[in-house]
């Protein structure tokens, strides 16, 4: 019998949470009030809300992700505390720092009922060309290995955005180019050594990367290699393909898809299309967050991302 494998994207937006003033003798983590909540950290970020946190993760379970590739993670305590604390310990947290200025990095939930062991691969160091010279997080490998073997490789990554405050790079297009081509090349270099195993390439990708209109940064995606969008395999509707609600200077509204799940298009018969999906958040009481079409209804969202949920075959 085959199993299911759930695969997230998240981009859980500034996902911090320290707990190293908490007394574990003391009141429950879960039954913190929010303002002691915020206490139980010393650092100077603040903690995510807890409300936030519970939605997110409320995501997570009620949809049943097995893996979730998260980008704006706020380093390796910040999501071992949110598994530990918010997820009641049913995932376990794996995550390395990145070359982020903003303490934003990379990292994978995997629930531990799956059985796999897990090695972690960072690329901070991977040599880019100028102006870029590194990535500006990581591109960060997950190995699931069974019985000795690799069974499946996963590599999440966070594109820098189009934001140029030192007005060099004209919405950062060379360094977003060169992010792309970088994460290409660690892809083709997988694939010469495992060419017979699925390898997955999720996160935030701050633009559209989709096969129609794409953005001339990732065009190399479709020219270079076979990955192919599972969203876009998976026949999801137009008017249901996005995970960002942007609202421009003139509060016009966009809806866009800039989070993405990519797999060889040769893995597409993997695809478990009917239950390929972006979840939509819903709040404690299980009622659904209506969809922003307001800048203060986005702002109530517990992410100002929404993920995307890809069910492969295995």
């Amino acid at each position: 019998m085959l199993k299911k494998l759930r695969v997230m994207v998240l981009n859980a937006q500034d996902l911090f949470l320290f707990m190293d003033k908490h007394n574990h003798a003391s009141i429950p983590v879960n039954e913190l009030s929010e303002i002691k909540w915020q206490l139980m950290s010393s650092s100077l970020f603040s903690n995510k809300s807890k409300e936030k946190c519970q939605i997110l993760a409320n995501t997570i379970l009620d949809n049943e992700a097995d893996i979730v590739m998260m980008t704006e993670v706020g380093g390796p305590e910040s999501l071992s505390n949110f598994a530990k604390y918010v997820l009641n310990d049913k995932y376990q947290a794996h995550s390395l720092p990145s070359n982020s200025d903003r303490g934003i990095d990379l990292g994978y939930l995997v629930k531990k009922s799956l059985g796999f062991e897990t090695h972690l691969t960072s690329h901070i160091d991977y040599q880019l060309p100028e102006p870029a010279k590194r990535f500006s997080r990581d591109v960060l490998r997950l190995d699931l290995i069974k019985d000795g073997e690799i069974k499946i490789i996963l590599l999440v990554a966070h594109i820098k955005s189009k934001l140029d405050l030192r007005r060099s790079d004209f919405e950062g297009r060379t360094r977003r180019l060169q992010e792309v081509k970088g994460l290409i090349e660690i892809y083709k270099d997988i694939t010469k050594k495992f060419s017979t195993i699925p390898i997955l390439i999720g996160g935030d990708m701050n633009g559209h990367a989709g096969e129609k209109d794409t953005e001339e940064e990732f065009k190399p995606i479709y020219n270079e290699t076979d990955l192919k969008d599972i969203a876009y395999l998976a026949k999801i509707p137009d008017e249901d393909r996005f995970s960002y609600v942007y609202f421009n200077r003139g509060g016009n509204r966009f809806e866009q898809q800039i989070d993405y799940l990519f797999i060889s298009e040769q893995f597409k018969n993997l695809i478990c299309t009917e239950d390929c999906y972006f979840p939509r958040y819903k709040n404690l009481l299980g009622s659904p967050l209506p969809i922003p079409k307001r800048m203060e209804q986005k702002n109530t969202l517990p992410s100002d991302h929404y993920p995307f949920l890809g069910t492969l075959n295995l």
